[in-house]
Parts: C-alpha cells; structure tokens; sequence
C-alpha cells in the first residue's frame, strides 16, 4: 500500500512537471505569435457628422416635397379648369381684358372682362408654378410630415448633404508626382502659455530656410543648428538660436530645404512626446492656432513618404500582408487628403495618432524597412469602387466574421464593406463583448486574418484586399 501511495507521488509529480512545461512552451508560442502592431482606424468623425447631416436634410427634402404636393392639390382645388374648353374660354377672356388694359380707349368693350382675367390669371399664377409638384404624390404619406423635420432645412444641414453627396460621387484624381499628393500631418501641439517657457527646437540633416507666411525668408540655418520657437504673445510666434537673436512672425512659419529637394530632408523636432520618434522627411510648419489656444508642429510630406513612415504595422509578417497594409494606409490617406474636413482650423488633414493612423516619421521608417519596400511595390495603389475612393476601415480582431458598414454604422453608401466569413481573424479567446471594448469595430479588414491569409494560406495580397472589400479594383492613381 505504501509502495502505491509512492508510485502515485510520483506519477503526481511528473504530471504536474508535464503541465508547467506545456504551459511554458505554450506560453513562448503565444509570445512569439507574430502579429501586426496596429490600432483601429474608425470612420472618421466628420464623416459621420456629414453623413448625419445628409440623413437629416434627406428627410427636409421629403417633408417638403410632401408639403409642395399638398399646395398643388390645394392649387388645383381652386384655381384648375375642369376642362379643355373652359380653360379656353378664360384664356380667351384673359387676352381680351390684356388689350384693354393696353389700350381702354380703344378696346373699352373688354373693360367688364375683369373677373375672368383673374380667373385665369390665378390659374398662371398660383396653380401652373405648383403643377410641376404633382410628380410628388408617393411623398403624401404621414411619416413624411413629422413636425420636426422642417428643422433639418438650414445651410448647415444642407451644407453636410453637399459634402456627403460629394465624397459619393468623386473620382481620385488628386495628381502628384511619382511620390503622390502632398498630405499634411499634425505631429505634436503645446498649449501656448506652456509654449512660452518651452519652445520646439528643430535641427536637419542639411542647410534649411525659415520662412513667415509670406514666403519671406527670415532665417538661413545650416546643416544641424538648432532653431528654437515658442510662443511670444499677441498671435506671434518668435523663432530664435543659441545667440540669441530673436524674430517675431504672426500665425506660423515654414522650415523648408535651402536647396529646394524636400524628398532627402530629414527634420528633427524636439521636446516629442512621442517617445523616440522625433524625426520626420519633408518640410514642417510651426502654427499658432487662435482658435485653439495652441501652438502645433505639423509636417508637409509626399502620400508615399507618409505610408513609409506608418507606424500601425511592425512590417515582420508576410510581404503580401505588408503589401495589404500599405494599400488600405495609402487608401486612407489620399481619402483623407481629399476630403477631410475635421482638422481644417489647424491647418493639416490627419493627426499622427490612432484616431487617424499612427505615424512615427523617419525614425519607424528606418528600422522598418520592410514596410517602404511593400509601400514601393504597391506604389501609387489604392482601394476604388467604381469611380469612388474605397476608404478603407480595419481592425485588429474578429469573432468569426466582418461587419457590414450599414450593420456597424447605418449606412448603405459603401457597398464595399460587406460582412464576409472570417476564421483566419477570429482571436482564440476573447468574446465579441470584448473585442468590441476593445475598439474591434470589425468593419472592412481584418489585420490579423490578413496576416494568416498571406502567411498560412499563402493568398496574393490583392486576392486578401478583395476578400475583405467586396467589389473593390486597385487602381493606380499617380
């Protein structure tokens, strides 16, 4: 008995040796999984405050075009002939009482025709305008004519609708050299009274120029000399160096390259609070924003310079994942570049957070090379459906499926975004509950089963990109 209480000891003991082995092991694997590093890109939120606004002034149209049939019905009710003849006859009556007010002396016999030259002229008049409204009869129903819904006529209502109806029909024809359109980046902003005792400091990698809003040159800087700005008071900037020598612009200045090649200008903007990452190609712009109370860096750079730069992907997956990855960041930002309105009082179309795309400049691009070479691949590619730039939403994680963007955000205006079956993108454990906390909108791509496409199952990258846009052509657009 006491030999098999022992043996079972052991037995124990190697059972639980197996387990925290398995456990370890199981663990590394988990560690090691290769993933992308990104954060959601959502719809933007001047999209769906367009888009509201278009719902909203959609149903002013409605409302009024019930309420033009209605007039016309009550029109008609007063003022129609009930026939061909009668409507003669008072048109007839209606010439006759014209010559005698030309002319009284002489047609004095049509003075009495008066009543029947009103009669028809209320049928000119006040009925024939509204006529055109009898198109309108299918509108003549109650739940057209909500109270509330002659509100949603304003300029503000109608100027979303615009825009909405816009971005609906627009092809991408934003030009641009090999390199793409030029898009603006907000990097980092201070508030001013904190401007004042901390000023941004800049240096480069070769000789550079400060110039005031104007174009006036006010600073030549060679290779490496630091430039300081801060905010000085009044709406002024003041940009000084270690000598001291101070000069005060109003609202911003542009730090470009002296010999006029932007491609190969690398800028160095410090304090950043975004950690390393503190350098950045093209040129850079120091703005106070009135409005905001702030002072922001922002950086003017090629759309392909901007992709290389993108720091939502680490670039250590499949090639074909990287090259999908590059497409829908390029996507969104000439998307962006074009359309967007959210960021116009600061003066740059996206931000370098995940509330647009992460961005991190040259410093990412450097140790990530990889994603530059997907994004020369695929250089000058973006999602379209049609004529129309296919903006292009994607999340980490799925439960199993993608969402459809009218089963996610109520719209049926972008038919590319259909919910498709997705176990390549399902996470092992977490729960849509979860996953949804978590910012998985589940909308358009998903990353993860992208990944697994291209590295388990060994799908094309364009094969990837029109599983999850449904009906979508990759178009080369510069």
């Amino acid at each position: 008995m006491a030999r098999l209480k022992k043996n079972n000891k052991k037995k124990i003991f190697f059972l639980i040796g197996l387990i925290i082995v398995c456990g370890f092991w199981f663990g590394m694997l988990f560690f090691f999984e290769r993933k992308p590093v990104l954060a959601d890109t959502t719809v933007n939120e001047e999209l769906a405050a367009d888009y509201e606004n278009y719902e909203k002034y959609e149903k002013y149209l409605k409302y009024k075009k019930r309420k033009d049939y209605r007039d016309y019905k009550v029109a008609k009710e007063k003022y129609a002939f009930k026939n061909i003849q009668e409507k003669t006859y008072y048109k007839s009556q209606y010439d006759k009482y014209r010559l005698y007010k030309k002319d009284p002396v002489r047609y004095r016999q049509y003075a009495n025709l008066w009543d029947d030259y009103k009669r028809y002229r209320n049928y000119k008049n006040k009925y024939i305008p509204l006529k055109k409204y009898a198109k309108y009869k299918k509108y003549n129903k109650p739940k057209y004519g909500k109270s509330e819904y002659k509100n949603y006529g304003s300029a503000s209502y109608k100027a979303g609708w615009e825009r909405y109806k816009n971005i609906m029909k627009n092809e991408a024809n934003l030009g641009g050299s090999a390199l793409g359109p030029e898009i603006s980046v907000g990097l980092v902003s201070y508030d001013k009274s904190y401007s004042k005792s901390n000023p941004f400091t800049f240096s480069a990698n070769k000789n550079y120029l400060v110039k005031d809003k104007n174009g006036v040159v006010i600073r030549e800087v060679t290779a490496a000399t630091e430039t300081k700005i801060a905010y000085a008071g009044n709406g002024n900037l003041k940009i000084f160096d270690a000598s001291g020598t101070e000069v005060q612009v109003v609202e911003y200045v542009n730090l470009e390259a002296q010999d006029g090649n932007s491609d190969d200008m690398i800028f160095k903007v410090e304090p950043n609070p975004q950690l390393s990452f503190n350098e950045y190609r093209g040129k850079l712009r120091v703005r106070y924003v009135d409005e905001k109370d702030k002072i922001w860096v922002i950086n003017f750079l090629p759309l392909e310079h901007y992709v290389w730069g993108m720091g939502e992907i680490t670039g250590t997956g499949d090639n074909d994942y990287n090259r999908v990855m590059t497409t829908s960041f390029r996507t969104y930002g000439y998307w962006k570049i074009k359309f967007s309105t959210k960021y116009a009082v600061e003066g740059f179309k996206v931000d370098a957070t995940p509330g647009n795309q992460l961005y991190y400049g040259y410093d990412w691009e450097k140790t990530h090379s990889t994603i530059r070479d997907a994004a020369i691949e695929t250089r000058g590619r973006i999602a379209m459906y049609g004529e129309r730039i296919a903006i292009t939403p994607y999340s980490s994680w799925t439960d199993g499926r993608t969402r459809s963007w009218e089963e996610r955000w109520g719209s049926t205006n972008y038919p590319w975004c259909q919910s498709v079956a997705d176990p390549y993108g399902k996470h092992p454990t977490k729960s849509t509950v979860t996953l949804e906390a978590e910012g998985n909108h589940m909308v358009g791509l998903s990353a993860h089963g992208a990944l697994n496409l291209a590295d388990e199952h060994n799908w094309d990258w364009d094969r990837i990109m029109k599983y999850y846009y449904t009906g979508i052509s990759l178009n080369v657009v510069y």
